[in-house]
């Protein structure tokens, strides 16, 4: 998906550079457009689908330096070859400075802040048991068994085994 993006975006410049005249404007208009559009489309689906969360002084200096990256190479175009056609690829250095943010320390947010993610070998071994049982009053329509087992380690978390007189943990009934 973010291929297409990515060659939606250097498409989408060339096609901005057949409407401007001739001159800087014709190529600094199409670049930056193109690129500041791919660039905000890559950081907003990210943010919204997988949950990330960027610290804005990261980004900033981030998006300060490819910035400058896209104007020396836009500026030195006058002593590329071809640099009319190549010129167009070059918001695809959003994709780049898109994939630096994400990677970056911090960010992405931790994707389960759940009980089972916290969870031992016994945890799940004892869990197992109780999956083989007939009795399941924490399985619901609905239910994926990681969900299963959160409500199963959370009752019992609030229902843990009292020890008895001699020392050993008695196990209590589980009880919806």
């Amino acid at each position: 998906m973010k291929g297409i993006l990515v060659v939606l975006g250097c498409g989408f410049g060339y096609v901005i550079s057949r409407f401007v005249p001739d001159g800087p404007l014709a190529i600094y208009l199409p670049l930056l457009v193109s690129y500041h559009l791919l660039l905000g489309v890559l950081v907003v689906t990210a943010m919204q689908d997988k949950g990330h969360k960027l610290n804005p002084v990261t980004a900033a200096l981030t998006h300060a330096a490819f910035f400058i990256l896209l104007l020396i190479v836009a500026t030195a175009g006058g002593m590329v070859p071809y640099f009319e056609y190549l010129r167009f690829l070059l918001p695809a250095l959003a994709y780049v400075e898109f994939a630096t943010l994400i990677r970056g320390k911090g960010g992405k947010v931790p994707e389960s802040q759940d009980a089972a993610s916290n969870s031992t070998a016994e945890d799940y071994e004892e869990f197992i048991h109780y999956m083989r049982g007939n009795n399941r009053p924490f399985a619901k329509p609905g239910f994926t068994v990681r969900d299963e087992f959160n409500s199963w380690l959370a009752h019992r978390a609030k229902h843990a085994p009292v020890p008895a007189m001699d020392g050993t943990p008695q196990e209590r009934p589980l009880a919806s």
